[in-house]
């Protein structure tokens, strides 16, 4: 029996909201509390760590959400894939923690960072119960949803209880780690009760190739944003690091909630593709990207004017520095938002992911060339850094979309009017928001007026053109009341 849509959205938008505002209210006590130079060695830390984790997870959870998508109506199928797929993360979990324990104690073994690296050693270990990639399969967004703010809400009372200056660093690295296991122990044993071990067909051979393929594609970050915070801490400094993750995190923060649209409808897509509803499929795909443009835009225009105080009211003066940055992400973040259709939604649900992992190589080694040069010509900085990753960014969705236009032949179009019209509705924001910088200056009135001026604009616009994302919208609230 399929899953509503509209509700499937709904309990994900929620989980996001969620994730939008707890990071609204922990962020800055975190950031004021720890300071750059202490954040900045917990960024350092997690990103050296996510290299490990790439193939620890070993991309099952995206592999396994499309494969598991396509037999959830074939019971003992199920179990045999989870099977399979379960038995690869636990191998690949224990093997990448000891290595990443020795690579910990051999560089690091004499430094102040070495404690916190063994407590993210931690995770990968505990990636073997890593399976809400099922629960996703057979959209139990429900479950996800109350289970993750439960645990959220614990992280958050500890946080407050243990995490009181500078010098806890470890008790806040410590913390992301208690909350990965929670939130992994949780799923773990509520999809034991449905999905059985059945180690007779275990099959795994034919899994190994599809997944390297899905580790190189759905980590893509390891060529962009995740080696400009490694290059940021090793050429420059961990404060560097610490002002790149902020933009980042006030980037995943608004886009988390808007890419709601495009992660509940991954496992829909791939059932309608893998059962040849190609006309259905279509359709869906249309609709999505209307509705996802709809809100990226905007998110986008909108980070944009609040970019040089979003950044002292999330995280203190310290981190004005941060402004610049934050104000180049919103340029990446329309092409990550855009890049996420083409490449999940498209050619990844198309099982064209062989073409997808050479052309995300392509244009990371670019990015790669694009830091060496900033880092020879002495400009290499987190802002830099960050729009030079934009550009190879939409580089990398400029080629896709050729691929897709030229060789599945999806007939799909990004260039239409019904589409970018939400791009031009929301440049409107940039001459608004500068005439009311010319009468507020106060930080936090200027902050909240931008917002709530520009959102008005923007639905009232929608309003008079009688947009059909919001009519849609409409008729979905005028159902649920009727």
């Amino acid at each position: 029996m399929q899953k509503s849509i509209a509700k499937n959205i709904f309990y994900k938008v929620t989980l996001n909201f969620f994730n939008l505002v707890l990071p609204v209210i922990v962020g800055p006590y975190v950031y004021r509390t720890l300071g750059a130079t202490s954040v900045g060695m917990v960024s350092y830390s997690e990103s050296m760590f996510n290299y490990f984790f790439i193939f620890a997870v070993f991309g099952v959870h995206q592999y396994g959400l499309r494969e598991v998508s396509r037999v959830k109506d074939d019971k003992e199928k199920v179990s045999q894939l989870f099977t399979s797929l379960f038995s690869v993360t636990f191998v690949m979990s224990i093997a990448t923690s000891l290595i990443f324990f020795v690579f910990a104690y051999v560089g690091f073994g004499d430094k102040q960072i070495f404690p916190v690296l063994l407590i993210f050693g931690i995770s990968l270990f505990i990636n073997m119960f890593y399976v809400d990639w099922v629960n996703e399969a057979f959209e139990n967004y429900d479950f996800i949803t109350i289970k993750t703010i439960i645990v959220r809400l614990v992280y958050v009372s500890l946080l407050f209880t243990l995490v009181h200056n500078s010098h806890d660093y470890k008790q806040f690295a410590f913390l992301l780690m208690l909350s990965t296991f929670l939130n992994n122990i949780f799923s773990f044993f509520y999809i034991k009760r449905k999905v059985k071990f059945n180690f007779k067909k275990i099959s795994i051979r034919e899994h190994i190739r599809p997944l390297f393929l899905v580790v190189i594609f759905s980590n893509a970050n390891i060529l962009y944003t995740q080696l400009d915070r490694v290059m940021l801490g090793k050429y420059i400094n961990t404060a560097a690091v610490s002002y790149y993750v902020m933009a980042q995190q006030i980037m995943g923060i608004i886009n988390s909630l808007i890419l709601s649209v495009i992660q509940v409808t991954i496992p829909r897509l791939s059932y309608l593709s893998g059962n040849d509803d190609e006309h259905s499929y279509i359709t869906l795909l249309n609709t999505i990207s209307k509705v996802y443009f709809a809100a990226l835009f905007p998110a986008s225009i909108g980070m944009l004017i609040i970019s040089d105080i979003g950044v002292v009211i999330y995280g203190g003066k310290e981190f004005a520095a941060a402004g610049p940055v934050l104000a180049v992400f919103s340029f990446y973040m329309v092409s990550v938002g855009i890049e996420s259709i083409l490449a999940n939604q498209i050619i990844y649900v198309k099982r064209r992911e062989n073409t997808l992992v050479k052309l995300i190589f392509i244009c990371g080694f670019i990015n790669f060339g694009f830091n060496f040069i900033l880092l020879k010509l002495g400009i290499f900085s987190s802002a830099s850094a960050i729009f030079t990753t934009a550009i190879s960014n939409y580089l990398l969705l400029t080629l896709e979309y050729i691929f897709i236009r030229k060789y599945i032949k999806v007939k799909y179009k990004l260039f239409e009017l019904s589409k970018l019209k939400y791009l031009f509705y929301s440049l409107l924001f940039i001459p608004i928001s500068y005439g009311i910088r010319l009468f507020i200056t106060n930080t936090i009135y200027l902050f909240f007026t931008l917002i709530i001026v520009n959102a008005v604009v923007y639905a009232t616009i929608l309003f008079i053109t009688k947009d059909e994302v919001l009519e849609m919208f409409l008729i979905k609230l005028k159902l649920k009341k009727a």
